[in-house]
């Protein structure tokens, strides 16, 4: 194809490449087809822990070291329930349900929110051109307080166990704002999940 950016010859394994129109075309190890699919978009790095110890443990550095500039004994208890406060509410948020230490059932084609982040219904789950999981459709419209982008993480369940997984982001969205939701995987879609949830990676 004179439109590719390379020219595979038979050693080349069979697989997606890009191609000048921006997107992925699938090599069969002989020639071109005509099955494309769009440039993968990176998943966002998944956090190490979802304990947030690292955190709560840098709130109450920046908390002792205040006290310890401003020298001020009289508001060392205070300051320590501030800190307190803020650690709870945080994990309060991160158990709600969708959050990353609760997520949340949801049904392919039906509308669901998480904490603020309103999903429409219509979104569908299927295969890419290689058998991996994809989720299309997917629209969140923004209704928390401030300006915020989606990152979460869709996950094909049986029982307790995580069958596959799809990363799924948008840019930052302004309160009120609506926009698509991009969902990429490189696991093969199931065919015994027993239910589907969606959390917050952090």
């Amino acid at each position: 194809m004179s439109d590719q950016p390379m020219t595979p010859d038979h050693s080349t394994p069979a697989g997606f490449y890009p191609d000048s129109q921006g997107q992925m075309r699938f090599w069969d190890g002989t020639r071109w087809t005509e099955h494309t699919q769009a440039a993968p978009v990176a998943p966002a790095p998944a956090p190490a822990k979802k304990s947030h110890t690292f955190r709560n443990v840098m709130l109450g550095f920046i908390a002792a070291l205040v006290l310890l500039v401003g020298g001020c004994i009289a508001l060392i208890g205070s300051a320590a329930n501030e800190v307190d406060k803020s650690i709870k509410a945080e994990e309060a948020k991160d158990a709600e349900p969708g959050g990353p230490d609760n997520p949340l059932t949801i049904e392919p084609g039906k509308k669901f929110s998480v904490l603020g982040f309103d999903y429409a219904a219509g979104w569908k789950v299927g295969v890419d051109g290689i058998g991996d999981a994809e989720v299309t459709g997917l629209k969140v419209t923004n209704n928390r307080d401030e300006k915020d982008g989606a990152i979460v993480e869709i996950k094909f369940m049986k029982g307790n166990e995580v069958l596959a997984l799809v990363d799924c982001s948008t840019e930052q969205i302004a309160v009120g704002q609506t926009t698509s939701v991009d969902c990429f995987s490189t696991d093969e879609l199931p065919k015994d999940y027993d239910r589907i949830t969606i959390n917050d990676t952090f």
